[in-house]
């Protein structure tokens, strides 16, 4: 069994913070709702909110959780900070709306805390109140409290950990089957040029092109754009000869969710193998 994480987590462990909120006033319901996914490592945040007529309270906590969850990167654990009680919390998971929504996590764990103890779910509380406010006003949603929030949670990631929710037991690990988006890089010359140099990379993902005076601007011409936009919503192991590891590494340098490994490439060790 994978061992708890523990409170900080694994270097690519995410946390989620959610809330919702629901309140019945002059005969008119409305609810709102607010998640957040925190990275600490790699000190990255991203929210989202949302409010309608209607509905109640666990319909208010449910959105807010399924939405959490949706933004953690594919192939990343998530660690679920929710104030709902444990049971609840694991019928939400478990129901089909709930498999959909981490079902391309590598594994949740479940962590029952108190409501609103702690700087992000304190946020998300005024966030989820703020959203029910704007729809009972007519205000388009995210027009507050949205914005605000969001600045209050770049200003944590620049500056480090905030408090912690109050924990109120243990962590309960629900198992998931994704992993990182494998991308195998082929094409590439045996031996290192230091000159000027044109390489047509082929992916498992169609063929790229690279140009640059140095292997490490080749790679960084060629990878760099597409790795970016591979990791806003997956974490990517990059398959390259060991020979452009260090290439690549410097070329994947400042993304977090990319792991490069050396790995042979199938056409040399064949071409080796016929010679």
């Amino acid at each position: 069994m994978t061992p708890d994480p523990g409170p900080s987590g694994a270097g690519d462990l995410w946390h989620v913070y959610t809330d919702g909120s629901t309140r019945h006033e002059r005969r008119q319901t409305f609810s709102g709702w607010a998640a957040r996914a925190v990275q600490p490592q790699a000190r990255e945040v991203r929210q989202v909110s949302g409010a309608r007529p209607g509905g109640t309270s666990l319909e208010a906590e449910t959105e807010a959780i399924l939405a959490g969850l949706r933004l953690v990167p594919g192939g990343a654990p998530a660690r679920l900070h929710s104030d709902l009680d444990l049971g609840t919390l694991l019928e939400v998971l478990h129901s089909p709306a709930g498999e959909a929504a981490r079902a391309h996590l590598a594994d949740v764990w479940v962590l029952p805390v108190a409501r609103n103890r702690g700087r992000h779910p304190a946020d998300m509380h005024r966030v989820a109140r703020a959203e029910e406010a704007d729809a009972r006003s007519g205000e388009p949603v995210g027009s507050t409290g949205l914005s605000n929030a969001t600045q209050e949670a770049l200003g944590l990631a620049r500056t480090g950990p905030a408090d912690p929710p109050l924990s109120l037991g243990e962590a309960r690990r629900l198992p998931g089957q994704a992993g990182p988006l494998q991308l195998r890089v082929a094409g590439l010359p045996p031996a290192l040029d230091g000159g000027p140099t044109a390489l047509s990379l082929t992916l498992d993902l169609g063929s790229l092109t690279g140009r640059g005076r140095t292997p490490e601007e080749v790679i960084q011409t060629a990878l760099h754009p597409l790795l970016t936009l591979l990791t806003h919503g997956a974490l990517v192991e990059v398959r390259v000869p060991p020979i452009w590891a260090v290439p690549t590494q410097a070329a994947a340098s400042g993304l977090a969710g990319v792991r490069v490994l050396a790995h042979p490439d199938p056409a040399q060790q064949h071409e080796e193998g016929r010679a």
